[in-house]
């Protein structure tokens, strides 16, 4: 039995009709997906059945006595109270009840039977209804969507974020037979996005959620509602429904378009001959079949190829990097001001590296990605790059993009672009005709994340760093951001709640809480199963993972000493003569086992008195030896010259821009490339005897 029908709904705008014919049935513990891009109307919808808006055409019909709850996007308004207090005031079903109980208890004592029979019947709705658990579900509830803690806070204190939060523990508090969810995983971090999946499935609840969260709708939902133009009517959206959550839906979709396109290909070239015909045959014997077809032709219903939504035609192009180590770090505590947010182990990030920082809200993921990005300093601790690294990121709040003026001056302030140059750029993020000419600060937020990506395209990096990149984005807009980054052959680094995005980028998950990091090497999807299967997934603490490492990294007090001598040695000691010492490690370049001075230090082995060999291998081991001290006055000379030149690039490190000169990155690159060879020279001439 139907709990919620749609039937022949249809909504317009003035000229603009935003959707018709959407129809659809929700039964008792159904759970549907609505779909589609930014501004094709799921939020119109919802609230039409919800019963906050009249369709222009159509009707919604509720079930007698179904109660309907609503979340939407926009923030608590009026509220009072603390949070607790808040949360307290849902449920006013079970205040009725309660009051009810509360009636009939006078005549309780008189042992009326109507009386007794009464307060059965409501007692026991009060306990179906969950009226006896409320208190336990009210600590649930709050614990589950991280507002334990601001129990006792003035509501109207609480940020977007929390107000948001608030709303949606209030919301589910409240129990009613449909939730009808708008983006109910905005503002929720991992912890909290996975107890709202599991608290709406264990629950005999029936949900109709729009979401662009794709990992959510495959837990959460078993069917989906999609937003499209049909195959064979006017060009205006409807909703098609798919069985099954979000990956299976996509693939059904994918199909039927295929379908869909041979069906108006095949539809067009029969169209193309029969027009032939038609003209062919308009006078003459055969005219009256040709008549016969053409008002056949007029007739035919045509088949829409599947709309092609707009494309984003871009794409990431990395900086040459020379290093296997873009970024390393000694132990860091990071944080702001004196107070400590995260202490960590030592980190590296490897070139190609594709790590997700992820973890609670608050618990210090910007912080970290941004003192790694050198835009904070470490409170503890040493930081260094590559000297080839050059970085771009992508910051949260975005708020280089409020005081930029247009969104053409925005980019050309970003990158010297022409105008027609910035023009052709900004088209291949939707931008086009007068959107050029827009505000930033009336844009929308995901036309303000086109608009970073575009800034984002021309940098040219080879590091990436990215805090929550899908925000705003839509689901065909995250796809598209998902190709262009799987296409890139730089290092990504980025924060994200998107569980979806994460599995399909990420080699290394980052977890941050409670104030240390934990390493896992794999997907999101991996960590789940390991996790799932009840075992410890994280690196050992102080491991370091990926190619190019040397020397002893396990531990955080002599990683630490190293770190000290390196700057020690830039700073100080590159007058002191000679090669390195063995295993030196310089930023992103692990330098072989370093030539020692064995050929001069002690006795001498041969050429002395007693020496068995002749004159002509005593001459040639002198030659040798020779060539062997020349190697090393020339390793030496070359070590200097770096240690100055990694002095250069260690300031433009502690500084953060990494961007900074590509000359001397590419000094920095030769200057090494000559060095390995004459190592590899050093060590083919100085084998042992």
């Amino acid at each position: 039995m139907s709990v919620l029908s749609v039937q022949a709904v249809a909504r317009r705008f003035a000229d603009r009709v935003l959707f018709s014919a959407v129809s659809f049935r929700l039964a008792h513990g159904d759970r549907a997906g609505l779909v589609g891009p930014n501004g094709c109307g799921k939020t119109t919808l919802l609230r039409i059945a919800a019963g906050f808006d009249s369709p222009d055409e159509g009707a919604v019909a509720v079930a007698r006595g179904i109660r309907i709850g609503f979340l939407q996007q926009e923030l608590l308004t009026d509220v009072s109270g603390t949070v607790e207090e808040h949360a307290r005031g849902a449920a006013s079903h079970l205040r009725e009840i309660e009051e009810g109980l509360r009636a009939l208890e006078p005549a309780m004592v008189t042992g009326d039977p109507a009386a007794l029979e009464a307060y059965a019947d409501l007692q026991h709705h009060f306990d179906h209804a969950g009226g006896y658990d409320f208190d336990g579900t009210v600590r649930r509830v709050l614990g589950g969507l991280g507002l334990e803690a601001l129990r006792d806070r003035d509501a109207g204190t609480l940020s977007g974020g929390e107000r948001t939060r608030l709303g949606l523990a209030r919301l589910l508090l409240d129990d009613p037979d449909i939730l009808l969810l708008d983006e109910p995983t905005n503002h929720l971090d991992l912890g909290a996005l996975e107890w709202l999946e599991q608290f709406l499935v264990e629950r005999d609840l029936t949900v109709l959620v729009s979401s662009h969260d794709r990992w959510f709708l495959d837990r959460v939902t078993s069917r989906t509602l999609s937003f499209e133009v049909p195959a064979v009517t006017a060009r205006t959206a409807t909703v098609i429904e798919y069985r099954g959550a979000y990956t299976a839906y996509a693939k059904q979709r994918a199909e039927r378009e295929e379908a869909q396109t041979k069906a108006a290909s095949r539809q067009l070239r029969e169209i193309a001959k029969t027009e032939e015909y038609i003209d062919r045959f308009r006078a003459g014997q055969l005219s009256k079949q040709s008549r016969g077809r053409a008002k056949k032709l007029a007739r035919l219903e045509r088949i829409n190829a599947p709309e092609q939504a707009a494309a984003h035609g871009w794409s990431l192009e990395a900086a040459h990097l020379a290093s296997e180590t873009v970024i390393d770090a000694t132990p860091l505590a990071v944080g702001h001001g004196t107070r400590v947010v995260l202490a960590t182990p030592p980190l590296r990030v490897g070139r190609g590296d594709r790590i997700a920082v992820v973890g609670p809200n608050g618990a210090g993921k910007t912080t970290l990605t941004r003192t790694l990005a050198g835009e904070l300093p470490a409170l503890e601790g040493y930081v260094r790059s590559a000297p080839t690294a050059r970085l771009a990121v992508l910051a949260q709040a975005q708020t280089d993009l409020e005081s930029d003026g247009t969104v053409i001056e925005s980019l050309r302030s970003a990158s010297g672009l022409g105008e027609q140059e910035a023009r052709d750029h900004l088209a291949r993020f939707l931008f086009r005709g007068d959107d050029v000419y827009r505000d930033t600060a009336v844009l929308s937020g995901g036309e303000r994340s086109r608009l970073a990506l575009a800034r984002l395209a021309l940098a040219h990096a080879n590091l990436l760093v990215l805090d929550e990149p899908t925000n705003h984005l839509d689901l065909a807009a995250r796809e598209a951001l998902e190709r262009v980054l799987l296409a890139y052959d730089g290092t990504l680094l980025f924060v994200s709640h998107d569980r979806y995005f994460i599995d399909r980028l990420a080699t290394q998950i980052w977890w941050v809480e409670n104030g240390a990091l934990r390493r896992f090497n794999g997907s999101w999807g991996a960590l789940q199963r390991e996790l799932g299967a009840g075992r410890d997934p994280w690196e050992p603490e102080g491991a370091r993972q990926g190619p190019g490492d040397t020397g002893n990294h396990a531990s955080a007090q002599g990683a630490a000493a190293r770190a000290q001598g390196a700057a020690a040695e830039v700073e100080g000691n590159s007058s002191a003569g000679g090669p390195p010492t063995p295993n030196r490690t310089s930023m992103g370049r692990p330098t072989p086992e370093a030539p020692t001075r064995g050929v001069q230090g002690g006795p001498t082995r041969f050429g002395g008195r007693g020496d068995p060999r002749s004159p002509q291998e005593r001459k040639a081991a002198r030659e040798a030896a020779a060539k062997i001290k020349a190697l090393e006055g020339r390793i030496a000379e070359l070590e200097t010259m770096m240690r100055r030149l990694e002095g250069q690039l260690l300031d433009i490190s502690r500084s953060g821009n990494f961007m900074e000169t590509r000359r001397v990155g590419e000094e920095h690159a030769a200057l090494e490339a000559s060095l390995r060879s004459l190592y590899e020279e050093w060590a083919s001439q100085a084998k042992p005897e």
